[in-house]
């Protein structure tokens, strides 16, 4: 069962879910102001999540291939997926449907808060969720635009033997505007957030 704590404003952790959420909040004229925090904790989906750190781990040891790390990224949904999603983690085979897969069939993240808000409603208030990701082996795709057939899963590392596959593809693996998780678990849910949007404004850093 998942838990839902508020976070008070000066507190360390708000501090540091503000931090990541004003890096980069502002995306084609449109700021993105925080409203409030709330601490996620889910017991069975982070037992799931540590067994598949472990994996990652333990292949990357035994195949010499990837560089495991959890990073901070954000996913933005609709309201109503939210309370799901929190329960039962993101389901790979059902993800990317509405909008399409233009990097990969899979669950996408983002490091720009700015660009995760596509994916939002658009209300007077609306819902982002912080995520821890597994990413070990990361590979930059070409953006599918329509014209070709949806990346099912990601390519093979060349030259590895037996063949290992990459885990993650991304558009810039470095920016990580955008990446593309492939399996299930190998992300947690562990911030909600809620923000406004500002209009209007113009800023020469907008994400895509």
């Amino acid at each position: 069962m998942a838990r839902r704590t508020p976070l008070e404003p000066g507190t360390d952790e708000h501090q540091e879910v503000s931090r990541l959420f004003n890096a980069r909040n502002r995306s084609r004229g449109v700021s993105l102001n925080l409203v409030s925090v709330e601490k996620v904790r889910n017991d069975a989906l982070e037992q799931r999540f540590r067994a598949k750190e472990r994996e990652y781990r333990e292949q990357s040891a035994r195949t010499g291939y990837g560089h495991v790390r959890i990073v901070d990224l954000w996913h933005g949904t609709r309201q109503e997926h939210v309370e799901s999603i929190l329960e039962n983690n993101y389901d790979v085979a059902r993800h990317g449907q509405g909008v399409g897969h233009r990097f990969g069939a899979g669950v996408s993240f983002s490091a720009l808060s700015g660009y995760a808000s596509h994916y939002c409603d658009d209300h007077p208030i609306d819902y982002m969720l912080l995520n821890k990701v597994l990413i070990s082996n990361i590979v930059e795709v070409q953006e599918n635009f329509g014209g070709s057939p949806v990346l099912l899963e990601p390519p093979i590392i060349p030259g590895s033997s037996p063949p290992i596959r990459y885990d993650t593809t991304a558009k810039n693996a470095q920016r990580m505007d955008v990446i593309v998780k492939f399996d299930n678990d190998t992300f947690l849910p562990t911030h909600v957030v809620r923000f406004t949007r500002v209009h209007g404004a113009y800023y020469s850093d907008d994400s895509e």
